[in-house]
């Protein structure tokens, strides 16, 4: 490292610790530096894709720390994890490790001040985020990397003398207690929560996990405020945790950092908590867990749990069997079972590390009315294909084409960068090898057909744990802790052997060699990097071109658009559409398997006609392109088939009422924001009446009535792109026509505030105050997302922390069209829409004295650590193109524009962001306030929130079309 910046490293650690001003401060770091790093000696495979420099070392209170050097960064990350969470928790105190995690960050000794942890990331550029899961808790933020040390010494104050403090106990027993409700009446959630609690009722994680006010409070003989000081006392111990950071600093600065900033953390050698207490005694195998939903959900899920074989990651036996449970070739488990029209869906899943002496399998069916009936067959097909494979699947051929898949994998691995990177790198210091913290999940090291024998030896019936979720199932006893009732029971052995009877009669096939796995990685020479061309520019036809300026990689994205109005017609057009994506997707299944497998992508969906989007390796993409379009162009439907398809999508549809709410009052905003738009109730109303002719006669009217737009991305030549495109011309009928983009709500200022009211079938309230301008442009939009950047973790503060009304309370800045708009969002168990909106009215009022007082160096600081994201190199090719990609899709004249926005994010002005928020918020002289409130079952008998002047909205089909 060049003297000059060893030199400013050394100044800047200096003056940081003077500036602390505290006593304590000095204490910490004194003599810190004095102390040997010790260097690991251990060398991280990383993939040959990886240019970044990795170091393991161990800080003299025994922490490991994870050190990656990334030149290419502009903001710098770190995660702690310890091996200690939910299932840890006494029994008298449920939630415990989930309520200390959130009462870290509420203050420490050299930083006090409540939130201000958060608010410091946020300020910077970053943000932060943890988890308690049943065997570990994970910390981590992201921050500019010019904070990073100040970070850093915040989160080594935090797990060296964090405050605990009493008064704030209460209300953060709230927000973990929000945070439950929240989930009290999702199905998943309770779902997964059955596959807990029916395991040995003795063993921890059987148990109530999350926490609520009824176990987190004072009991005889536990005091709460005891057993929180005494849980970290206990469990946070610098040589429990494990500690990741990645920077664009050398490995030499981080390890002064660390040395630095994590020293602080005490060592109280404690020990890891070792369960002794079995997880399943025969009393919990060959079961039969039900449960009925809130929404129409119709789900079997068979879990097979087996001793461990983490330890054994590099032979890789719990992929190559869970590969081909869950192929979708022709003639596998779920082909089969798609086309006799049981199930919408077959998952498979392989959990190493589900438990310290535990991994399991898990196949999970999504499943038809029909399926619902016919569990027994789908049964007895998983446990033909399981004795198929046992016969005739472990061999030399499946074998290889696991290896060429993850092989290839890993040579090109997608670079994952900053919180997201350390927080997975820190769990899974806790559970391998640091050699292999990159390389386990793609390690095989060869073909140990004994040991997958072994393992299939535990895929059996009176081993099977059976979990179903149906509206027709029974209850009985009450979901701890949750909404909804189960039922449980030990499935007989004459079932069993029924399911094995009927095994015998079923015929299946195994997977065949894959065809689409890439031969040509070759990289193409970049000519056209700097700037998107347009190659094609005529009437009804648009093809534009870029190769990559960052990402070398044999590595592309295509996406065509058939480009028409044809769903926007009227409601039965809309439910044409929908079905016809449907349909293909179930038709699509076994080519996405095969694909996805040989890295391959795919995506059809629709916005402005008919989408078809592919990514991966370029060799064979656009072949891959072209069979897309060519067997939709071809594509014969069943009526089983379509009658199936509308089958899902009426369910889809019923099951918005009982969807999260939040993400009700989101539909909401969309459908209120789209032009044209139909309700609900309208496309129910048109789904039964679709006949085959329908689906038959918009796939005719999608070739011979669009235009054509085609974006090309990556590794790619000019000529090939040119060629690929002329093969795709002619397989349409291209009208020489304007490009055709669907009209978006505009601001109306002369009209009220619009006040869109929607009855949710679930307990809590949700609102959506959003404000619509009129203002747009570039320099709007740079505008209202710095606002938000002040914005957001005031809200949050005000909301969740010192009022305790919700859980999850944000604000967001975003275009509707060219329009800017900034919205105020939470969901709430405590109080109802109106009460939140009073204190929405009331937070802005108090933001706006905040904003008053805000310094142009405070604003500069923020600004600066901003606009670093945007320029942060890009890690894979959809980072590199996220920003050009949406300006396609918007059908913008001008797509490669994000230097542009750069520049317009870099001339606001804290007088801008004043002005901005005058005009949008106190005088409201440039905005429509909308409000989207979904009201619960909790607050249903409480008048709805009215705002003076308003445009009540109660039906989507009476507003305008267009």
């Amino acid at each position: 490292m060049p003297f000059y910046k060893t030199l400013m490293l050394l100044l800047f650690c200096l003056s940081y610790s003077f500036s602390l001003a505290l006593s304590a401060a000095n204490e910490v770091h004194s003599g810190r530096t004095e102390s040997a790093v010790a260097i690991l000696d251990t060398k991280i495979i990383k993939s040959p894709n990886d240019p970044r420099e990795y170091q393991l070392i161990r800080l003299p209170n025994q922490l490991e720390v994870l050190l990656v050097s990334d030149p290419d960064l502009e903001n710098s990350a770190a995660a702690l994890s310890l091996p200690v969470g939910s299932m840890h928790n006494p029994d008298h105190q449920l939630g415990l490790a989930h309520y200390l995690e959130h009462m870290l960050f509420l203050g420490s000794q050299r930083y006090p001040t409540i939130n201000e942890y958060s608010k410091f990331m946020n300020q910077h550029g970053g943000y932060t985020n943890a988890y308690t899961a049943q065997d570990s808790t994970v910390y981590g933020f992201e921050v500019n990397d010019s904070h990073f040390a100040q970070a850093l010494d915040r989160l080594g104050d935090v797990m060296r003398a964090p405050l605990l403090d009493e008064q704030y106990a209460d209300k953060e027993r709230h927000t973990v207690n929000a945070e439950h409700k929240t989930y009290f009446d999702n199905d998943m959630r309770k779902f997964y929560a059955l596959q807990r609690y029916t395991l040995n009722p003795d063993y921890p994680s059987a148990r109530f996990s999350t926490g609520d006010l009824t176990t987190l409070k004072d009991k005889p003989g536990s005091k709460l405020q005891d057993e929180l000081v005494d849980f970290f006392n206990r469990y946070y111990s610098a040589n429990l945790m494990k500690v990741a950071l990645t920077s664009p600093r050398s490995i030499a600065d981080l390890q002064q950092m660390a040395l630095l900033y994590l020293s602080q953390i005490p060592n109280k050698n404690s020990t890891k908590p070792v369960i002794v207490t079995p997880m399943l005694t025969e009393d919990q195998l060959g079961i039969s867990v039900e449960m009925k939903p809130t929404a129409d959900v119709k789900l079997l899920q068979v879990n097979f749990l087996i001793p461990s074989v983490k330890d054994e990651y590099m032979y890789q036996p719990g992929g190559y069997i869970s590969r081909l449970l869950g192929s979708d070739h022709p003639g596998g488990l779920s082909d089969s079972l798609q086309k006799a029209g049981l199930v919408e869906s077959v998952m498979a899943g392989f959990y190493d590390a589900y438990s310290e002496h535990y991994s399991q399998f898990s196949m999970q069916f999504k499943l038809t009315n029909a399926g619902l009936t016919a569990q027994d067959k789908i049964l007895a097909s998983l446990f033909a294909y399981i004795e198929l494979i046992k016969k005739q699947g472990i061999n030399q051929l499946q074998y290889q084409e696991q290896k060429n898949a993850l092989d290839r994998r890993f040579e090109f691995l997608t670079k994952d960068a900053g919180f997201s990177y350390v927080m997975a790198l820190s769990a899974n210091m806790q559970h391998y090898p640091a050699k292999d913290l990159l390389f386990h999940p793609y390690r095989l090291d060869s073909f140990n057909a004994e040991f997958i024998s072994q393992l299939l030896t535990y895929l059996t019936p009176e081993n099977s744990r059976i979990f179903k979720m149906s509206p027709d199932a029974q209850g009985g006893a009450p979901i701890p802790f949750y909404q909804g009732e189960y039922a449980r029971r030990v499935i007989s052995k004459e079932t069993q052997q029924n399911w094995l009877r009927q095994a015998g009669d079923i015929t299946l096939t195994l997977p065949g060699s894959n065809p689409w796995l890439a031969e040509d990685l070759s990289l193409v020479k970049a000519q056209y990097a700097e700037k998107a061309v347009q190659l094609v520019n005529k009437a009804g036809h648009s093809l534009w071109f870029k190769q990559s300026a960052h990402i070398e990689e044999p590595k592309a994205m295509l996406t065509l658009q058939l480009n028409n109005n044809l769903a926007d017609q009227d409601a039965k057009s809309r439910v044409v559409m929908s079905l016809l994506l449907k349909l293909l997707d179930k038709e699509f299944a076994a080519l996405n398997f095969m694909a996805g497998e040989a890295g391959l992508g795919f995506s059809l969906s629709h916005s402005n006609g008919l989408l078809i989007s592919t990514s991966g390796y370029n060799d064979k993409q656009g072949q891959l392109l072209l069979q897309i379009l060519s067997e939709v162009k071809y594509a014969q439907f069943s009526e089983q088939s379509l009658g199936l398809a509308k089958e899902e999508l009426q369910r889809q549809l019923k099951n918005k009422s009982k969807m999260k709410p939040m993400d009700f009052a989101f539909d909401g905003f969309r459908q209120l924001a789209r032009l044209p738009a139909w309700s609900d109730s309208a496309l129910l109303a048109e789904i039964d009446a679709i006949t085959l002719p329908d689906i038959n006669k918009i796939i005719e009217k999608i070739f011979n009535q669009s235009s054509l737009r085609l974006l090309a991305l990556g590794n790619l030549s000019r000529e090939e792109v040119l060629q690929l495109d002329n093969s795709l011309a002619k397989m349409i009928n291209i009208q020489k026509q304007p490009f055709y983009v669907i009209k978006r709500l505009q601001a109306d200022l002369k009209q009220g505030p619009l006040n869109y009211r929607i009855t949710s079938e679930m307990e809590d309230d949700a609102l959506a105050s959003i404000y619509l301008s009129d203002l747009k442009g570039e320099r709007a939009l740079a505008t209202a997302e710095l606002l938000n950047n002040l914005l957001r973790p005031a809200f949050y503060d005000q909301i969740r922390t010192q009022e305790q009304l919700t859980y999850s309370p944000f604000t967001a800045s975003f275009p509707v069209e060219d329009s800017v708009a900034v919205g105020l969002f939470t969901q709430s168990p405590a109080v109802s829409n109106a009460r939140l909106y009073s204190r929405f009215d009331a937070f802005l009022k108090s933001f706006q004295v905040q904003l008053e007082k805000t310094s142009e160096q405070e604003f500069a600081t923020i600004k600066k650590a901003h606009i670093a994201n945007y320029l942060a190199k890009p890690t894979s090719l959809a980072d590199e193109f996220s920003y050009l990609n949406k300006q396609w899709l918007s059908l913008k004249e001008k797509i490669d524009s994000k230097q542009d926005y750069i520049d317009s994010l870099s001339v606001v002005s804290l007088t801008d962001i004043k002005q901005f928020f005058q005009v949008i918020f106190t005088s409201g002289s440039n905005a429509q306030p909308i409000l989207i409130q979904v009201q619960g079952t909790k607050f249903s008998k409480e008048a709805p929130l009215q705002l003076k002047n308003e445009v009540t909205i109660s039906d989507i089909d009476s507003l305008p079309k267009g």
